[in-house]
């Protein structure tokens, strides 16, 4: 099957193959300072949570809820420890933010995947905010 490719499509399509296996991949295809970013969101929500509504009771709920973040960030951590070791250097931070990366719907800038990775998390966070700042004032 063909089709016919305008002059910015082929301009595209030539951009993403020629980033395209430039470097060595990593295990979750991120620079791991996202995936720290995105712990740090989670333990921040649940320290705002724990500010506002902590008392003796919910000490041992709130122990479980930090447990629970912390295996959903290291037990992927511990699978990139013991995969295989890609050859070939990763992307540097200032290459990932320059060039981007590819994923399934085509090639993203660094900052347009640092959007799509940290939108929850923010918004998390934001939200715990809004809801320390009503305790608080009450």
């Amino acid at each position: 099957m063909t089709r016919h490719l305008t002059q910015a499509q082929l301009h595209a399509t030539a951009h993403v193959a020629r980033y395209a296996g430039q470097y060595a991949p990593r295990t979750f295809d991120l620079p791991p300072v996202l995936h720290l970013a995105t712990a740090g969101a989670y333990f921040a929500f649940l320290g705002f949570m724990g500010t506002a509504f902590m008392n003796p009771e919910l000490f041992i709920p709130f122990a479980i809820f930090g447990t629970f973040i912390a295996m959903a960030f290291l037990v992927p951590g511990l699978w990139a420890k013991i995969a295989p070791q890609a050859r070939g250097r990763h992307q540097s931070w200032d290459e990932f933010m320059r060039e981007g990366i590819v994923c399934a719907t085509g090639r993203l800038k660094g900052h347009e995947a640092i959007a799509q990775v940290m939108v929850l998390p923010i918004l998390i966070v934001a939200w715990s905010t809004a809801i320390l700042v009503i305790k608080l004032t009450l």
